[in-house]
């Protein structure tokens, strides 16, 4: 199986058991940052349910290497209750809003 398939799976159903022990998410636009699994995951399901709910992400491009992989992702998220950690102080501004944006992940 190809990387780009487990990382599809991946943003379909997050999993800590899919992630390495020395993970690491960051939002570069907000110097916001994620380590280790258990923390990754409790920060997207409490994002999803709670503040910015993704509605799908669909890989648009993807290179892939022996060991690493880089993806262009199309995100369509749902502000319901603020910007999370995509726009954080813009409540009053983007509750309730779709946006479509793109996001690109690096896995190495």
């Amino acid at each position: 199986m190809s990387l780009r398939s487990i990382y599809q799976r991946f943003l379909e159903a997050p999993n800590p058991i899919s992630l390495s022990d020395n993970a690491t998410f960051h939002y570069i636009t907000t110097l916001t940052s994620f380590s280790s699994p258990a923390a990754i995951i409790r920060h997207l399901e409490t994002q999803n349910k709670k503040v910015v709910q993704t509605k799908s992400s669909k890989v648009i491009s993807a290179i892939e290497g022996h060991r690493s992989l880089a993806l262009e992702v199309e995100t369509v998220l749902e502000f319901i209750s603020g910007g999370g950690a995509y726009l954080p102080g813009l409540e009053n501004f983007i509750v309730d809003k779709i946006a479509v944006i793109p996001t690109v992940s690096l896995h190495l």
